[in-house]
């Protein structure tokens, strides 16, 4: 099963599709570059990886009983909405998939950030109510990120960092939280969403609420 999170943190927006799309593009181009030389002929200048471009077509539905029912529903105003500001805010937003086979075992999740390319919305006769939207996605690489430097023991600054902070033993969710978030914040992956999950007994791990304290560790 697939099920397709934002969370949109400028605005502290943590939302799940209430259906996942029924395919998702990811394309990735390589930077490449021909440079005619005087006398020598075309080279081939080989440059860093491009940016990945996602895209997936998603059906809003007016009717809750259609998404997946461990889902909190948002009618489709709700993303509409949602998706506009975020172009609006020319913020970016992160992209949480979680990829998970019918026995509960995670196959592989993705986390990437992303910006808002473009989106179309759709809407069909005879199906007032429940909007189609093609998303076009870009991936979001920041200017820090870019320029981050490589220490001499071969580590970035970020990841030196990160292994310095020191880890609480609880933490008070907030609104717009989701497990995932919290892992990745707080135990420096996403992926340990299922040991929090484990550990403070939740037998849903999407079901949390502002002002619940949860322990890590």
């Amino acid at each position: 099963m697939y099920r397709f999170i934002i969370s949109y943190e400028y605005r502290g927006i943590t939302a799940e599709l209430p259906l996942p799309p029924d395919k998702m593009t990811t394309k990735l181009k390589g930077n490449t570059k021909v440079i005619d030389l005087v006398n020598s002929g075309e080279i081939t200048v080989l440059k860093d990886i491009g940016l990945r471009e996602i895209s997936f077509r998603v059906l809003l539905p007016k009717d809750e009983t259609v998404g997946i029912s461990a889902v909190s529903f948002n009618p489709p105003i709700y993303f509409l909405s949602l998706f506009r500001n975020i172009v609006a805010d020319r913020k970016p937003l992160r992209l949480i998939i979680l990829r998970d086979l019918p026995d509960g075992t995670s196959i592989f999740n993705g986390d990437i950030n992303l910006s808002i390319d473009s989106y179309t919305v759709t809407e069909n006769g005879g199906e007032e109510g429940d909007f189609y939207v093609d998303l076009n996605f870009k991936e979001y690489r920041s200017p820090e990120a870019a320029a981050a430097e490589i220490s001499s023991s071969g580590e970035t600054k970020e990841e030196t960092v990160r292994e310095t902070k020191k880890t609480a033993e609880t933490y008070t969710v907030v609104s717009g939280d989701c497990l995932w978030n919290i892992a990745k914040a707080q135990l420096g992956s996403g992926e340990k969403y299922r040991e929090l999950a484990k550990l403070n007994g939740l037998s849903y791990p999407y079901n949390i609420l502002p002002g619940q304290v949860l322990k890590l560790s």
